[in-house]
């Protein structure tokens, strides 16, 4: 178990010059891509910016929200709203594996904000502002069905610092703090251009 933990912290802190020496990427300097998450609890849109045949920035952005309303009759009796806003930029690196797999690695910074309301006409209103940020590593790879699009699997683990404050329904300012992390395994889509 030490020794795969190993291999993996090797894998995702080497240069990407290292990795990439033998075996050339489909891709060019100057190339853009772009990129579709898709997951249980997480979906994004993001962009990928090639610096190198074997090295990208990314820029992925994640919005979510919705809004409720419970009714009695045609009488409103709660309303809750919420939305949330996530950025991630990072660098990925790309290692061909075999003619149509490409390996990857991201390292990055990720940053969010949060907004939420709950209302009751006979508890009153609730609300509660918050951010979170962190840094992010990713492991996947690439399957090239073309030269132009691409379906992957990542998997990802984030460290994340969370502010939240607001008020409670008895008008009581409420604030609070956390350290936590978090991993995932994703499913993406590419389309390089």
């Amino acid at each position: 178990m030490q020794a795969r933990a190993l291999v993996v912290s090797l894998l995702l802190f080497l240069p990407g010059r290292l990795l990439a020496q033998d075996t050339p990427t489909p891709f060019r300097a100057g190339q853009w891509a772009a990129l579709f998450t898709g997951g249980a609890s997480f979906t994004s849109l993001g962009v990928l910016k090639f610096r190198s045949p074997t090295s990208a920035l990314w820029l992925d952005l994640r919005v979510s929200g919705g809004h409720h309303e419970d009714f009695a009759s045609d009488t409103v009796t709660g309303i809750s709203s919420q939305v949330s806003i996530d950025l991630r930029l990072g660098r990925r690196v790309y290692r061909a594996v075999a003619a149509k797999v490409v390996a990857q690695h991201s390292l990055g910074f990720q940053v969010g904000v949060d907004h939420f309301v709950q209302a009751s006409p006979f508890l009153g209103t609730a609300t509660s502002n918050g951010w979170a940020a962190g840094p992010f590593v990713e492991l996947g790879g690439v399957y090239l069905i073309t030269s132009h699009f691409g379906i992957g699997a990542t998997g990802t683990a984030s460290i994340t610092y969370s502010r939240s404050w607001g008020e409670s329904f008895g008008g009581t300012k409420i604030s609070s703090w956390s350290l936590g992390g978090n991993t995932g395994i994703f499913f993406t889509a590419t389309l390089f251009f």
